[in-house]
C-alpha cells in the first residue's frame, strides 16, 4: 500500500487497486504491485478461427496440449461459430471459458 502526501504521484510502476504480487524490492511477499505491460490485458482480441498454436499458448489456462485440441476442433469441424463452441474442446470447462470469452473472438 503506498500513502503519499497530498498532491504527491505515486511512484512509478504503481497501479491503484491492483493486487499485490511477487516479492518486492526487500524480499517481502506482495510488496511489489502489478503494472507491467505484459501484466496487462491485450486490446486486441484473438481470432479462434485464424489463431496459431503460439497464440493460443499464450491465452490463460491454455497451454501446448490445449492449444493443439482446439487447432484438431478446428480442423474437424471447421471454423467456429461461436466462443462457448470451446467446450467443446476436450480440456475446456466452464472456469476456462469464462477466463477466455473476453479475450477472443470467431471474426474470421
Amino acid at each position: 500500500m503506498w500513502v503519499g502526501a497530498p498532491g504527491e504521484d505515486p511512484p512509478p510502476g504503481w497501479v491503484a487497486g491492483a493486487p499485490a504480487t511477487g516479492p518486492g524490492p526487500d524480499g517481502a511477499p506482495g510488496s511489489q504491485r502489478a503494472g507491467s505491460a505484459s501484466a496487462q490485458a491485450p486490446t486486441e482480441l484473438l481470432d479462434l478461427n485464424t489463431a496459431t498454436q503460439a497464440d493460443l499458448e499464450e491465452l490463460p489456462d491454455v497451454g501446448p496440449v490445449t492449444a493443439g485440441r482446439i487447432l484438431q476442433w478446428r480442423e474437424e469441424h471447421g471454423a467456429f461459430t461461436a466462443v462457448a463452441e470451446l467446450l467443446e474442446v476436450s480440456g475446456i470447462g466452464e472456469r476456462t471459458l469464462e477466463q477466455l470469452e473476453p479475450l477472443v473472438t470467431v471474426a474470421g
